[in-house]
């Protein structure tokens, strides 16, 4: 990674005190870390200045492509039915890929413990549809 590249961390940053954990962020490369909490991360709460935001699950637009990021992987979430996708970490690629998702494990030991690039993702999720593909079960 670069300085200038961004890196979303989906959970679960490290065990240790917050000194640890400050110093792991401080290898890392690039400027910009969001992160969003896992269920081991009541320690990232005492160095939330060491990130641009800390948060429970965020939505964010990278290309055009809506992005619902969550420390743990979910059935529906905003905008799936409308291409938006869902990025988790949490399950270490135990959970089983369902045929079309929009869903992706990117947890890095699923991917020779280094972080997917937007690229990585995009060749293994379907893209944002144009319109509506299936009925929207979010506002039912």
């Amino acid at each position: 990674m670069k300085a200038d590249d961004e890196l979303y961390f989906l959970g679960d940053f490290c065990i240790g005190g917050p000194k640890v954990a400050a110093a792991y962020r401080q290898k890392i490369r690039c400027n910009k870390v969001y992160f969003v909490l896992g269920n081991h991360d009541r320690v990232i709460k005492k160095i939330v200045d060491q990130f641009v935001w800390v948060k429970e699950i965020a939505e964010i637009n990278i290309r055009n492509q809506p992005i619902v990021l969550c420390h743990y992987a979910m059935r529906v979430w905003p905008h799936s039915r409308r291409g938006a996708w869902q990025l988790f970490g949490h399950s270490h690629g135990k959970l089983p890929v369902a045929e079309g998702s929009r869903s992706m494990d990117v947890g890095v030991d699923t991917n020779d413990f280094r972080p997917y690039s937007f690229d990585d993702i995009r060749a293994k999720l379907p893209a944002q549809s144009a319109g509506r593909d299936m009925p929207d079960l979010e506002s039912a």
